[in-house]
């Protein structure tokens, strides 16, 4: 299980997307920026290119709307994934506090991050490992 990423820090700001399974390829960032501000693009050319007139008035409507509605569904999306990383991190909190009692310090957040388990806890070597 991978905690998300510094969501500890950054649990008052509802807008961050910040998250270890985002992926950050090319592809992903040319569908997450680049389409939706190229529609844009596009629309705002068509509205001067036509004079502020009708046809450049809803084809700037059109792609605007398309390229806004791109950029809406990934940030959305991406709000989704955050916010099943805080339910996975909330949920460690909680086996921590039914097993002793409390509430887990940032310092031991922070070493559970790190290390894959909590600073009590003893550590097994895995079978074959001397």
């Amino acid at each position: 299980m991978v905690p998300a990423a510094g969501s500890a820090e950054l649990a008052g700001n509802p807008f961050t997307t910040r998250s270890e399974r985002l992926p950050a390829s090319l592809g992903v960032r040319l569908l997450r920026w680049w389409i939706p501000g190229g529609l844009c693009l596009i629309g705002t050319v068509l509205l001067v290119a036509d004079g502020f007139d009708t046809f450049g008035a809803s084809a700037f409507g059109g792609f605007a709307g398309a390229g806004l509605s791109v950029w809406l569904i990934n940030f959305l999306w991406r709000m989704g994934v955050s916010g099943d990383d805080e339910r996975e991190l909330e949920g460690q909190d909680r086996v921590f506090l039914a097993t002793r009692g409390r509430w887990p310090t940032t310092r031991e957040r922070a070493h559970m991050k790190a290390h894959g388990h909590w600073p009590d806890e003893e550590r097994t070597p895995p079978d074959g490992a001397n």
